[in-house]
């Protein structure tokens, strides 16, 4: 009852602003927060049971944040010189990025590698998400709220250029041993 509450005052107190639907409608929310909840399940599922390792794979989910994240930063219609200036936060963030993607962890399962993400990564993105989710639906736009998203955002954006890096340059390390199975996959000479 509580979150139903906080929806439609959300919803209704929306209603006129830009970027909002003009209806409000509290199932439009419902869904967004079902669609939304249903990625986050599969982020978590994935980042700890592993996933079959690619390196497009890899890389795809930074080129996507990099593009969102100009898209929302310098293509809102308005420009506003601090929310460009958030950009300056995605090398901070690549820089945490690389130095978490350390605890990815690769292995062996039918002869194909799997690789898990950082936990501290995962742990990141999900509160940046949750922050940025909150944000967006509960406050009504204003300079200040922009700017503390893109914050999240760009550093979001960054943690993951970082971690695509560091992750595509260990696997070029990894032996391709787990449990004395040997595997080929992805192209890449192990040197066996």
């Amino acid at each position: 009852m509580i979150v139903e509450s906080i929806l439609v005052s959300s919803a209704s107190g929306q209603q006129n602003l830009t970027g909002f639907p003009s209806g409000g409608s509290v199932q439009s929310i419902y869904f967004l927060l079902i669609f939304l909840a249903i990625i986050v399940t599969l982020r978590i599922y994935r980042g700890i049971n592993g996933r079959i390792y690619s390196t497009a794979r890899v890389l795809r989910v930074p080129v996507i944040y990099v593009f969102l994240t100009l898209i929302t930063v310098i293509g809102v219609g308005t420009f506003e010189p601090i929310l460009v200036a958030t950009l300056a936060l995605i090398p901070a963030g690549f820089l945490l990025g690389y130095r978490f993607a350390t605890k990815v962890t690769f292995f062996n399962r039918n002869n194909t590698v799997y690789y898990k993400r950082s936990p501290a990564v995962l742990i990141i993105w999900l509160i940046s998400f949750i922050i940025r989710l909150v944000l967006e639906i509960t406050i009504p736009p204003t300079v200040t709220i922009d700017f503390i998203v893109d914050l999240i955002l760009c550093s979001t954006t960054g943690i993951f250029i970082g971690e695509a890096l560091n992750v595509v340059r260990m696997r070029k390390s990894y032996s391709g041993k787990d449990n004395g199975q040997l595997f080929q996959d992805d192209n890449i000479n192990t040197n066996l």
